[in-house]
Formats: C-alpha cells, sequence, structure tokens
C-alpha cells in the first residue's frame, strides 16, 4: 500500500517549478544501491535491443519489484506531492523507459510530451551517468508549458512536434542546456518543450525517464493496467447524486 509522504520542496522550488515548467534537484537522495541495480536492469536490457535503438519501453513491466522500489521512493513522491498533491499514479502508457544515450546519438527534436493538459503529466528522469552538455543532458525551453497548445496527435501517440508549427519557430533558439549529476533528477511538465541533447562525449548517459499525475478524483473506474498509485490513494469525488 502506499504510503502518504510529506512534501519536501520549498515554496520557492515549487514556485520556479509552476512559473518556468521544470526543476533541477541535483542530489534527489536516492539510495546509491538502487540507482545501480536500475541502471544494470536497464543497460542489461538495452544490451539485447537492435543496434541503434537506446530504449528500454514497459521498464515498470520487465522488473516490477525492483522498479516499483524506484518510482515510489520517497524522495521521488516527496517533491511530486508537492506539485501535484497528496494522491499520486504512476503512469504506466507514458514514458516508462529506460534511455541509453550512446557516444555519437545526435537526434535532436524539441517536443511536447502530451498534446494537453487533459490529465496534466509531470515527467521525472532519473540519471544513472551525469548529463553533462557534452553526454547529452537534456535541453529546455523555459516557460514554453505556457505555449498555445496546436498541433494534431502524432502517428505513434504523444505531444507536438515544435518543427511542425511555424507559430512556434520563435521558441526553437529559447532551448537552454539542464545538466544534472548523477543521482540527480529532472523534473518537468509534460506540456514543456524539451530534448535530449546530442552526446557528443565518449562515454554514455542511462537514465529512466518517467511520467506521474494527480490521481483523477473524477475517474469511476480508474483503469489499473495503466497507472500505479505510488503516493496517498485512488479516490473517487464525485457528484453522482441524483435530482
Amino acid at each position: 500500500m502506499p504510503t502518504t509522504t510529506s512534501p519536501v520542496l520549498t515554496e520557492q522550488q515549487a514556485r520556479h517549478f509552476r512559473d518556468l515548467g521544470y526543476l533541477r534537484l541535483p542530489d534527489a537522495g536516492l539510495p546509491q544501491r538502487l540507482l545501480d541495480d536500475v541502471a544494470e536492469a536497464v543497460r542489461a536490457r538495452a544490451a539485447r535491443l537492435p543496434a541503434g535503438q537506446a530504449k528500454v519501453y514497459r521498464l515498470y513491466q520487465h522488473d516490477r519489484a525492483l522498479v516499483h522500489r524506484l518510482v515510489a521512493h520517497p524522495a521521488l513522491t516527496g517533491p511530486l506531492t508537492a506539485l501535484l498533491g497528496p494522491n499520486v499514479v504512476y503512469v504506466l502508457n507514458r514514458h516508462n523507459q529506460g534511455s541509453l544515450n550512446a557516444p555519437g546519438a545526435h537526434k535532436v527534436r524539441l517536443h511536447r510530451d502530451i498534446l494537453q493538459p487533459t490529465r496534466g503529466l509531470l515527467t521525472a528522469v532519473v540519471y544513472f551517468e551525469d548529463a553533462t552538455v557534452e553526454t547529452g543532458c537534456t535541453w529546455i525551453v523555459p516557460g514554453s508549458h505556457r505555449a498555445p497548445y496546436v498541433g494534431v496527435p502524432q502517428p505513434d501517440g504523444g505531444g507536438t512536434w515544435m518543427d511542425e508549427h511555424p507559430e512556434l519557430a520563435d521558441l526553437a533558439d529559447q532551448a537552454v542546456p539542464v545538466p544534472v549529476p548523477a543521482g540527480g533528477v529532472l523534473l518537468f511538465d509534460g506540456t514543456l518543450f524539451h530534448t535530449v541533447g546530442p552526446n557528443t562525449g565518449g562515454t554514455t548517459r542511462t537514465s529512466a525517464v518517467l511520467g506521474y499525475r494527480s490521481a483523477d478524483e473524477l475517474d469511476a473506474h480508474p483503469d489499473l493496467d495503466r497507472q500505479v498509485v505510488v503516493a496517498g490513494a485512488q479516490l473517487y469525488r464525485g457528484n453522482d447524486r441524483p435530482n
């Protein structure tokens, strides 16, 4: 059973996230042994993927007990409850992946993780190795979660590609890198434009990309195949009383 987690962000940190759409936690406080175990699981599965494929999808389903310890750890759920409220779910059908950014990887494309804030999404990237400009840290466009919601759904799901929308062209050169050391976490709004950076260094950059949202208190029938409660509970607060 998930336990109630006390928020651990300061008011200034929470405001920074809401105003600019992201927050960097260089020392998140996750146990090193847990980080090492999840990183090893990501690397082992990535080694079995076809050449050029660097994402391990369905990370939670591959090793439920281990990954649950990461996604529900108080070092993550504490900040999350400060931003999302006391009842938080981990999303199994958006992100939920390990990522291995190898030297020479240059796929850079600014995008949103969701098309619009229907339910909202908070992305948490946990870094198992230093994410520097050279190894391909995440680049973000600060404040772009407030930009207009434009675009058509991508063929394989997901959000909005910035380069497909001329009305957003003046934001493309506003992206800035966000380096995060190993063991740190980057939190950002799912509607914030961002991209992985090119890895021009000589080492890998391994991470876990996790998706969270507030538990939907108006959903009488939550889809338990696509979400896991990690803080608080899945409460139903709808008003179904007859006239």
